[in-house]
């Protein structure tokens, strides 16, 4: 047996056993499905949030920099030019 063939046995496996998987976690769950639905999109958008959050902070954050850049830049540029 090559090398794909282990790699296919593999993840055939890894396939099987992530669905036995999802089903008894499905069967001995403790909430129905509605429940469990319901709170993992709230999750998801908790996370979602987070992440827009956080993309907005940064833009922020950069875009302060990219202001100061120029205005040191800018006055660099004033202090050469009055130097001349």
């Amino acid at each position: 047996m090559g090398v794909i063939g282990k790699t296919l046995k593999f993840t055939a496996g890894l396939a099987l056993g992530a669905g036995i998987g999802a089903v008894g976690a499905m069967l001995v769950a403790p909430q129905s499905g509605k429940v469990t639905t319901d709170e993992i999109k709230a999750r998801v958008n908790a996370v979602l949030d987070a992440g827009k959050d956080a993309q907005s902070k940064r833009e922020k954050e950069l875009q302060t920099y990219w202001e100061q850049e120029i205005n040191s830049k800018a006055d660099s540029n004033k202090e050469k030019a009055k130097s001349k």
